[in-house]
C-alpha cells in the first residue's frame, strides 16, 4: 500500500536503517512542507515517479546543469519551475486545480474563521466577555483543523465550554434537561446573538459537508478525525445558542417596551389600591453599579441604556461584565445605570458560594468594610477592595404610599409573600422617596423560597 501523505514522521520511520540519496515521490503522493524540509536538510534528492513507465523528474535538484523544477502537478505529474496561475498549492510543492475538493474545503474553513472573528468582535464591542472567549475556542479549533489537514497531522479530541465531547453531545440532544428549553425553532423574532450563532452553525455544517467530499473516495474516508471534529463543532455552536436562549428567557422581561411595563404597573397598582396593604414583589437579579471612572476603565465609553427599570430613572444597560472570585466566576452580569459615585456589586448567597466569598448582607450603598472581588471585561480587569454585598430585602415607595400604608422612611416591616410556599419576610427596610414606585425587592434565593412568579404580591403585616 502506497502512503499518500509523506510526512516528516513517516520519513523518520522509513529512514531508521539508512538515509537514501534519492527519494521517489509517486504521482499520487503528497509531500508535506515538514517532510520536504526533512529531506532537504539531509540532502536527499526528491524525484517524481510517473508510475509504470519508470520515468522520473528531479524536484529539488540543485546540481549544476540540472533544470530546477520546483512544483509538480498532482493530476498528471507535470513539473513546473514557476507555478502556473490556474493551479494552486495543495501542500509543499504539490499543485492542484483551484476547484480541487480539498481547496474548496479550505475555502469553507477560511469563511468559517472570518465569521467567527466578526461575531467575536461584535461580542467584544457589546461587552459580552464570556461569549467572546467561547468564540475564541471555536476559532482555535478551526485553525487546528486547517493545520491538521495541510500538514497531515491527526486531530486530537478537545474540550469546549468546560465540557468534553460526550457532554457537549448530551446537552445538544437534550436541551429540555439541561436548559429547560425545547429544541430551538429559529425565527426572525429571536435574539440577534442566537441568529448570528445559527448562521455560524450553518457554516460549520457546510465545512463538514465539504470535508466529506474532499476526503471520501469510493466509500473510504481518509480523514474521519476532521469530519468528526466539525460535527462536534456544530454541536458546540448549538449549545452556545441554547445558553444564550436560556439567558434571554430568564430576562425576557428586559425586552418589554415602556408601554407594556406601564400597563403591568397600572394593573398592579389597581390591585393594591383596592386592597389595603398589598405590595408588588419583584425579583432583583445579581447586578453591578459602576462609578463613572470604572465605566470608562472597563468599556472606554458611556453605558448604553436598553430599557427603564421599575424604579424611575434607573435602566438596564447593554454592557455586561464577568465577576471573578477565588473559587469561581459569574458571567454575563447585568449593569444598572446611571453611573454611581462608587462601584457596588449585589449578588445572592448562592452566587457568593460560587465565587468563594462571604459578603455581608447590607442595604444598597452601605459598602464600607464589605467584600471585594474582580470585575472583568475584554478591555480591562478591575479589582475592588470593598463593594460586594448581598442586598438586604427592602421596600420602595412614594410618600403617598407611605401615608396610605402608615409607615415612614427607614421603618422595618413584615411582609407575607406567596401562597402554597408562603414566607413571612422580617426586617424589610422601608425606603421612601418621591422618585420611587411601590415595590418590594428580594433576590433569587428569597424568590425561590417563596415560589415567586411574575406579578406576585405580598401582604404588609
Amino acid at each position: 500500500m502506497i502512503e499518500k501523505i509523506i510526512t516528516e514522521s513517516f520519513l523518520r520511520k522509513s529512514f531508521l536503517q539508512e538515509i537514501p540519496k534519492t527519494f521517489y515521490l509517486h504521482e499520487d503522493q503528497i509531500l508535506t512542507p515538514a517532510g520536504a524540509q526533512f529531506l532537504s536538510d539531509r540532502q536527499v534528492k526528491v524525484l517524481s515517479s510517473k508510475g509504470s513507465a519508470g520515468a522520473s523528474t528531479a524536484l529539488n535538484s540543485g546540481e549544476e546543469g540540472d533544470s530546477v523544477q520546483r512544483y509538480v502537478a498532482v493530476a498528471d505529474g507535470t513539473t513546473y519551475a514557476v507555478k502556473p496561475e490556474q493551479l494552486t498549492q495543495l501542500t509543499g510543492n504539490q499543485l492542484v486545480s483551484k476547484d480541487h475538493p480539498r481547496i474548496i474545503f479550505r475555502g469553507w474553513l477560511d469563511r468559517l474563521q472570518a465569521e467567527i472573528l466578526l461575531l467575536q468582535k461584535q461580542m467584544v464591542d457589546s461587552g459580552d466577555l464570556p461569549l467572546s472567549q467561547n468564540l475564541g475556542e471555536l476559532l482555535d479549533r478551526a485553525r487546528a483543523i486547517l493545520r491538521a489537514e495541510v500538514v497531515g497531522e491527526e486531530l486530537e479530541p478537545c474540550d469546549f465550554l468546560g465540557l468534553n465531547e460526550a457532554e457537549i453531545r448530551e446537552r445538544s440532544h437534550h436541551p429540555q434537561k439541561y436548559f429547560d428549553l425545547k429544541h430551538l425553532e429559529i425565527s426572525a423574532d429571536m435574539d440577534s446573538t442566537v441568529l448570528s450563532l445559527n448562521r455560524l452553525r450553518t457554516l460549520v455544517r457546510s465545512a463538514e459537508l465539504a470535508a466529506v467530499t474532499a476526503f471520501s473516495e469510493l466509500g473510504d474516508v481518509e480523514r474521519s478525525d476532521i469530519i468528526q471534529a466539525l460535527n462536534r463543532l456544530s454541536s458546540v455552536v448549538y449549545v452556545m445558542m441554547l445558553q444564550v436562549a436560556q439567558e434571554t428567557k430568564k430576562i425576557s422581561g428586559e425586552s418589554m417596551d415602556n408601554r407594556i411595563v406601564d400597563e403591568i404597573v397600572a394593573k398592579v397598582m389597581a390591585k393594591f389600591n383596592a386592597v389595603a396593604g398589598v405590595i408588588p414583589v419583584e425579583l432583583s437579579a445579581r447586578h453591578v453599579h459602576l462609578s463613572a471612572a470604572d465605566v470608562q476603565r472597563l468599556f472606554g465609553k458611556d453605558l448604553t441604556p436598553v430599557r427603564e427599570l421599575s424604579q424611575p430613572g434607573q435602566f438596564l444597560c447593554k454592557e455586561r461584565v464577568q465577576l471573578i472570585g477565588p473559587a469561581g466566576t459569574l458571567n454575563n452580569i447585568a449593569i444598572l445605570g446611571p453611573a454611581r459615585g462608587k462601584t457596588q456589586v449585589e449578588i445572592s448567597a448562592t452566587d457568593a458560594r460560587v465565587l468563594g466569598l462571604t459578603p455581608p448582607i447590607r442595604q444598597s450603598g452601605d459598602t464600607a468594610g464589605s467584600a471585594g472581588l474582580q470585575i472583568a471585561t475584554e478591555k480591562d480587569t478591575l479589582t475592588i477592595e470593598e463593594g460586594l454585598i448581598i442586598a438586604a430585602r427592602h421596600l420602595h415607595m412614594h410618600p403617598d404610599d407611605a401615608i396610605r400604608l402608615g409607615v415612614k422612611d427607614k421603618d422595618l416591616v413584615r411582609i407575607r409573600v406567596g401562597d402554597l410556599r408562603a414566607v413571612v419576610f422580617e426586617q424589610v427596610l422601608v425606603r421612601v422617596n418621591e422618585n420611587y414606585r411601590l415595590a418590594m425587592h428580594i433576590d433569587f434565593d428569597e424568590g425561590n423560597a417563596c415560589g415567586w412568579i411574575p406579578e406576585m404580591t405580598g401582604q404588609l403585616l
